[in-house]
């Protein structure tokens, strides 16, 4: 895969949330398309310095691709699913506050109001691809949680009364985020969006939102998926496996997406055969998580060496991309840090069996 000017075999990274530093708490910036964006000068200043701390275990990991940690995510409180809030909250058409959520688990969240025409105002992760950009000069990558169908599943409509219309307004506004994103640097663009998986695969308006979500974005777009990265649960969607993912894999269907990462570590890479359905489409790569990031335990490079070979048995080498399950930020730094020392060393030592140099360039 090719990572800023190099070709890398097996290039490393993480999904994109990362423990915040203990001195920063609350919210970073404001849930408006019209006001400021910070909430004052002085959570500016914290926020980017969290940001470069981030950006720095990272690089010292030892990462190819780093990402901004999705520090403005309130992960210190119980209630951190407010960071599903933030992208509607600054688009026009929605409010905050409207009814609880219908899941099980989900009722102290409140669900944003459509109370108006969805549409894209100015960027929305602006502030975050600055503080990244002020942090490093590497090959980066940017998050986004949650993705347009989950945002068009979780809020409470009051003005389309048309679920096509709300959907397509949504995907829209993402559309020009990512847009935006991508004509003003970020090279590498990854939405976090459950909703396909969570339904089994029934839920094929998904793809078409998806698509339309990546229309003409130009920046390598890669689709996050897990079987659910919450407190309480290994897996919050036990009843589903990969193979509900047969008709994302359908190359006759339109899709604009680069590469999809799923969680893999956890079920013991038992799963990597069905994905590489995946890559019939032509130029796609297929992301891999390798270490657990619910877990404490912190694998061994050698454990992380062997789940990779697992892959390497169903994915060829140059088509592999290699990460976490899913964001780290639910553990302690330091735990986190070690994970990703492991992930490094580990992908090191299958680049060395494949021949290539360990920071995976051709020899």
């Amino acid at each position: 895969m090719r990572v800023g000017n190099h070709d890398v075999l097996l290039p490393t990274t993480m999904v994109g949330s990362w423990p915040r530093p203990l001195w920063l708490r609350g919210g970073v910036l404001r849930e408006s398309a019209y006001e400021v964006d910070y909430l004052d000068m002085y959570q500016r200043t914290l926020y980017e310095d969290a940001v470069r701390l981030c950006v720095k275990d990272q690089d010292l990991a030892g990462l190819d691709i780093v990402t901004d940690g999705n520090q403005y995510f309130q992960g210190e409180t119980p209630y951190d699913k407010v960071q599903m809030l933030l992208v509607p909250l600054r688009l026009h058409g929605f409010r905050g506050y409207g009814p609880p959520g219908r899941v099980p688990g989900m009722e102290q969240y409140f669900r944003p109001v459509v109370y108006d025409k969805v549409h894209w105002v100015r960027p929305v992760l602006a502030p975050v691809l600055d503080a990244v950009r002020l942090a490093t000069d590497k090959p980066f990558k940017i998050n986004i949680n949650a993705g347009p169908a989950t945002v068009a599943t979780w809020c409470e409509d009051e003005y389309y009364g048309d679920l096509t219309a709300l959907r397509r307004d949504v995907a829209d506004a993402f559309n020009r985020e990512l847009r935006w994103l991508a004509e003003h640097g970020a090279g590498v663009l990854q939405l976090t969006e459950q909703a396909f998986i969570a339904s089994g695969g029934r839920d094929e308006w998904v793809l078409e939102v998806m698509d339309r979500a990546a229309h003409r974005v130009p920046a390598h777009l890669v689709w996050h998926m897990c079987y659910g990265n919450a407190r309480e649960f290994d897996c919050v969607y036990p009843e589903v496996n990969a193979a509900c993912l047969a008709k994302l894999f359908d190359s006759g269907r339109a899709l604009g997406w680069h590469e999809i990462h799923l969680e893999t570590a956890r079920p013991g890479m038992a799963e990597v055969e069905l994905l590489s359905g995946w890559l019939d489409r032509e130029g796609t790569q297929l992301g891999i998580g390798v270490v657990e990031v619910m877990s404490p335990h912190v694998e061994t490079a050698e454990q992380v060496a062997a789940r990779i070979r697992l892959a390497l048995a169903h994915v060829p080498a140059q088509r592999l991309v290699i990460s976490t399950d899913c964001g780290l930020y639910q553990q302690p730094r330091d735990l986190a840090f070690r994970k990703l020392c492991a992930l490094v060393a580990g992908t090191r030592l299958v680049r060395q069996e494949l021949g290539a140099a360990p920071d995976g360039r051709r020899r």
